[in-house]
């Protein structure tokens, strides 16, 4: 692996106007562009209707965001035998969850729990957008004219609209006492424009603990979860995005790209042939 090559293959994809790997999804149709209501993340919403069942990969649990998938896993799902190991215990079962599959023909993530019953591990497959709230949040995460799309902005070029804005939605999780319940694209957005935009500011130490914390927010990789890798493609080609808006020359953007690409693998805990091969699958190679 080539720190330049990756940069300079980087560069072609974002001068050939390759699509960004920050999250950003296509627009939907006006027409099916809908308000979020006033009351998001309503856990009431969603009633046990599953018996306490692990459900499936085609018939997940349908829930209403992490808090309320948390509690399901650790109160009311069942293990052969009645019995549930985190005894209500939802940050116990946030740690369980192993990855995520999808998405599926709505566009849902399906998170993958790995259960320790006694009788050995029970896979449990939960949809946290499994409620109209959560539903309009995706319509919302996907509108363009959302005041919180943030790939817009960075694309253009306004990277101080973007740092305000992530700060803003740090700030608004911080008062609500938990991360998770702001669960959305525009969290997943800022999670890989931090990091980039702390480098143009010639601050690459805490570039590097953003990414590392963004990436310990997920799974750690393994076959079922990817994600972490994605995350870090994402920062990269950010990056690479900034460096060529700013003309930098493919063979400075290399030598630094050198430098800090060791730093974020470690940070991320990828290693690089599994980084390497998800780029160049990325890129298309």
């Amino acid at each position: 692996m080539t720190a330049p090559r990756s940069l300079v293959l980087l560069l072609a994809l974002v001068a050939c106007g390759g699509h960004s790997r920050g999250g950003k999804r296509d627009a939907e149709p006006p027409h099916a562009r809908a308000a979020a209501p006033d009351k998001l993340f309503d856990d009431a919403s969603v009633e046990s209707r599953t018996g306490g069942g692990s459900g499936s990969a085609q018939a997940p649990i349908p829930r209403c965001g992490p808090r309320d998938s948390y509690q399901y896993v650790a109160a009311e799902f069942r293990c052969p035998g009645g019995s549930n190991p985190f005894d209500g215990d939802a940050a116990a079962a946030s740690n369980a969850r192993a990855g995520s599959l999808g998405p599926d023909a709505r566009g849902h993530m399906i998170d993958v729990y790995e259960v320790p019953c006694p009788t050995g591990k029970v896979e449990v497959f939960v949809d946290m957008y499994g409620c109209p709230e959560m539903e309009a949040q995706l319509l919302r995460d996907r509108n363009l004219a959302d005041p919180l799309e943030l790939d817009v902005h960075f694309a253009a070029g306004r990277y101080d609209e973007v740092r305000t804005r992530c700060i803003a939605l740090a700030d608004a999780a911080e008062k609500r006492g938990n991360s998770d319940e702001a669960s959305s694209l525009s969290i997943y957005h800022c999670g890989i424009f931090t990091p980039a935009l702390l480098v143009r500011a010639g601050r690459s130490d805490q570039a590097v603990a953003a990414a590392g914390q963004t990436c310990q927010s997920y799974p750690p990789v393994s076959p079922r979860s990817g994600v972490r890798v994605e995350v870090l493609i994402g920062i990269v080609d950010a990056i690479a995005r900034m460096w060529a808006a700013d003309k930098v020359p493919a063979k400075e953007g290399g030598d630094r790209l050198n430098a800090l690409l060791p730093q974020l693998l470690r940070a991320c805990q990828v290693d690089a042939e599994t980084f390497m091969r998800a780029f160049e699958a990325a890129g298309g190679e």
